[in-house]
This record gives C-alpha cells, structure tokens and sequence, in this order.
C-alpha cells in the first residue's frame, strides 16, 4: 500500500525548499506538493518522478477527479493550487480522441492525446477552468498503456490515411515535460508513422534541450501568443512572449517546424498595436521557411467560463466587450468585431509574408467568407 510508501500529509506542513532542483523544472516552477493516487503508487513513472525529488511533500489520494473529498492542502481552484501542486494519477478512460466531429469529409481528421490534464501556467482566459474541477496539473503515469493505445490508434489510422494528433488540447504540451518524458517518447513513435503529424502547442520557453535532436517532419512544435500587452493583463505566470519566441527559434535551429497560434485572439483597448508589434516580433525572430502555419481563433467560452473568471478574477476585463451567444453554444465577439480583429492581424501577417498559410479556427464558413478567402490564402495542412 502507499502508506507503507510514504506518508500521508494534511495541511499545516510548510512549504519545504528544493535544494539543488534541476534548473529545468523551474518553467514553470517546480511543486512543493505531490499528489498520488493509490492506484498510480507503483508506475515506473511515479518511482522516478518521487526518487528525482525527495525533497517533495507527498499526499496520497483516492482518486484525482475528486480532490474536494480529499485531506489535501490544497483543493479546487485554491490560490496556489497550479504552482504548488502536481498530481500524478491514472486516466481511467481512452487517451487518443476525436478532436471534434468532422463535420467536411475531404478534410483529414484531428484527435488529440490525452496525456495530462490541467497547465501550470494561469491564464484568465483558459477554458480548462471550465472544464476541470481544480487546478491542478495532472500527468497520467500509466504512460505504457497510453502509447499502446497511441500505436495501435496509428496503425488503424494510417489505412485510413492522414490525421493530425494534437497533445496541447487539455494541457499544455510541453510545460510538464520535465516531469513526464511524453514529448520525447511521442516524437519517437510518429517517426515511424510518417502519415501521421504530431502539434505539441505549448506556452513554455527555455525547453528547446528537452526535445530530441533531428526530429521527423511530421513533428510541429506551436506556441499560443498574445501581444506583450495582453500578456502580462491576462496570462498570469507564463513566459514572456519574447521568450517563447526565442524557445521557438531555437527549436527551428534543431529542425523541427514551428507553429503560431493566435488563439485566442484578444479585444482589448490597444489590440491594434499590440498585434501589430507581436507580428512584427514574429518575423523579426523566427525563420520564416520553417513557419509551418499561423493560426487564428477568437476568444470564446461557455457559460460556466464566464462564472469562473469573474469568481477567480473579479477585476479581469475580458468579458466586457460585446458577446453574442453562437449556434454551439458559446459566446463570441459580435461578428463584426471579430471580423475586422482577423481580418487587421492578417494584414500585419502579409506585409512580412504572403505565402505562410493562415487559417482561422473555431469559426462558421460566413466569418471566414467575410474576412475574405484571398486574404487569408493559404491554408494550414490539419483541419484544426
């Protein structure tokens, strides 16, 4: 049993410092707390993980998705809870999914990896909080069964023909790296399988000597920006976006692809200008033949995302521009605004390059019509 593992801790203990902590857990720092399913206390990956850091406060769990029943120090969205906190667990349901319904049969399909649940970083914006019922990042340690299921998922697909697997879709993709090995093992795999491709979207800078050297083609590493502006109003305890350009560059030195993700794409008073300097940062850092695509989405949420930042963030200004509920059940810019926010940034976009592919994501084929089909041009290789 864990017990005989290692002790159970209640609140009240202090936070104990990290002596000698590898300088590569510190994007994002590395958690005073790990929590650990019972289930989940013999995996390889929980022995590593637990014997790489013993300086570490250790609480055994039940079970991840009820942390609220839980004699933890921190639960739900308790202050803290995402820096402080790592949680290793089991996932107990399917780990390559379908992305969305695809809904055009001539595009190739999406599915993503579910690997981890949660991110480190905090941005107001997130719909994870939406999602998820604490803050948390979560790795699931049963990593054998998940790229057993991965391999087999690649061998029925690659009869069926191209697909896209994205691994940044409930957390991010590289931010728990130093504590999972996934990317790594991942980039591997779709080596072999090179109908496959494989985004790793993530916020992180200084990870560039986490990934292998001479990576396949088929590997895109992307990077979600906001304007410097935007950045430090709304994207709480992530890299500057410079940074993650920087990160980015030297990941295109190594030879991978690189892809930018403009998602969400912000309203905000000095958008304008604050778009208009990241894309000229953009060009201005990253080589342009290895710019895989750029992409764009508006900001957008559920319901339950609106309660949730006003509760965590009451003096946040995302949700006071002008909403209008959309046939999917989320709420986005009035049309019109969204349209002339998208149809500005990739005007910036063509005056450094007319070729790149640009694509707008998450949108009906009328805002696309109307933002103009010769303006965007060019069109990213997955169905995003």
């Amino acid at each position: 049993m864990l017990r005989s593992m290692f002790t159970r801790q209640r609140p009240g203990f202090p936070t104990v410092p990290a002596p000698g902590r590898d300088p590569a857990l510190q994007n994002p720092p590395a958690p005073q707390y790990l929590y650990v399913e019972s289930r989940a206390g013999k995996e390889a990956l929980t022995l590593k993980i637990l014997d790489s850091v013993p300086w570490i406060r250790v609480c055994e769990i039940t079970d991840h998705r009820r942390l609220d029943a839980e004699t933890v120090p921190f639960r739900g969205y308790d202050p803290g809870i995402k820096s402080q906190v790592l949680v290793l667990a089991h996932n107990p349901g399917p780990f390559v999914r379908p992305f969305r319904p695809l809904l055009d049969p001539g595009k190739n399909p999406d599915f993503f990896i579910s690997h981890a649940n949660g991110c480190p970083f905090d941005c107001h914006y997130c719909f994870l909080q939406g999602y998820f019922p604490h803050g948390a990042p979560v790795v699931f340690v049963n990593q054998d069964v998940i790229f057993e299921e991965l391999e087999r998922h690649l061998e029925a697909q690659t009869k069926l023909g191209p697909a896209t697997y994205h691994a940044g879709e409930l957390s991010d993709a590289l931010a728990l790296e130093p504590w999972s090995g996934f990317a790594r093992r991942a980039i591997g795999i779709f080596r072999k399988n090179p109908l496959a491709r494989l985004e790793l979207r993530t916020k992180c800078a200084g990870i560039e000597d986490l990934l292998p050297d001479d990576p396949p083609p088929n590997v895109v590493c992307s990077w979600t920006l906001t304007p410097r502006d935007a950045w430090q109003r709304f994207e709480q305890d992530t890299p500057d976006p410079v940074q993650r350009l920087r990160t980015a560059r030297a990941c295109q030195e190594k030879g991978y692809s690189v892809g930018i993700r403009l998602d969400p794409a912000l309203l905000y008073p000095g958008w304008e200008e604050g778009y208009r300097e990241l894309i000229a940062a953009i060009f201005e850092c990253l080589l342009p033949r290895s710019i895989e695509s750029i992409v764009l989405g508006g900001f957008r949420f559920l319901p339950g995302l609106a309660v949730r930042i006003r509760e965590r963030f009451p003096e946040c200004s995302l949700l006071l521009a002008e909403f209008v509920p959309c046939p999917d059940g989320k709420h986005r810019y009035f049309r019109p605004l969204r349209v002339e926010l998208y149809r500005k940034i990739i005007r910036e976009i063509r005056k450094h390059d007319g070729g790149i592919p640009v694509q707008i994501c998450m949108e009906s084929e009328q805002v696309i019509q109307d933002v103009g089909e010769g303006l965007i041009k060019g069109t990213a290789p997955s169905s995003f």
